[in-house]
């Protein structure tokens, strides 16, 4: 089964090339979400923000994984979205804190260390904020990377998500309290960052 065909972001006006796409995560999704946690360095946790004493162990990560994939998506309060290159999955945006037609928190992460640095993130960032908005029906999302962390600050500013301010808090159940910048991620934004890279037909 080819994945890249499968669970493509349902847009009608959205062109995808062969080589990008976003779906919902699956359970063979689970053992790469958790190997990219339980296995990152104590000093790859600290550039995201992340204490690494709330890491979960792996038992507890399945268990968390399995729970979400079981909850039905109208209940869902935490969804994730797997990023797919050439229909092989490379890390995933997570939404949490959603309050269908209303709001959602996104994360993200690349899990395949030789995927990062070759601009496939924001392109997958955009078609997953995309698929958010859709999918329950959002007004508004946020973005908040811990401010020291370039990688995601350099990728949302690029893209031209707003930066709205920056405070010091804990953005998550597994961050340190830190200094983190809020990002706007306006679906206008995304929209138009695939347009001038040719992925969104505008006809």
């Amino acid at each position: 089964m080819n994945l890249s065909r499968v669970n493509l972001v349902r847009v009608p006006e959205l062109h995808l090339m062969n080589r990008f796409a976003v779906r919902p995560l699956a359970r063979g999704d689970i053992p790469h979400i958790i190997d990219y946690w339980v296995n990152a360095s104590p000093e790859h946790l600290l550039a995201m923000g992340a204490d690494v004493g709330k890491v979960p162990a792996r038992a507890k990560w399945q268990a968390n994984l399995e729970k979400i994939l079981a909850t039905p998506e109208r209940e869902a309060t935490t969804f994730y979205l797997v990023w797919l290159v050439d229909g092989r999955p490379i890390g995933f945006n997570s939404l949490k804190n959603i309050k269908h037609g209303e709001s959602g928190e996104m994360h993200l992460h690349l899990w395949e260390v030789s995927s990062r640095g070759k601009g496939y993130g924001g392109v997958l960032f955009c078609l997953a904020a995309i698929e958010f908005f859709r999918r329950f029906n959002l007004k508004t999302i946020v973005c908040e990377p811990s401010a020291s962390n370039p990688a995601p600050n350099r990728m949302l500013e690029r893209i031209g998500f707003p930066l709205v301010v920056t405070y010091t808090a804990a953005t998550s159940e597994l961050s340190l309290i830190c200094e983190v910048n809020r990002y706007d991620i306006e679906q206008r934004v995304a929209e138009a960052y695939l347009t001038s890279l040719g992925l969104r037909d505008t006809r």
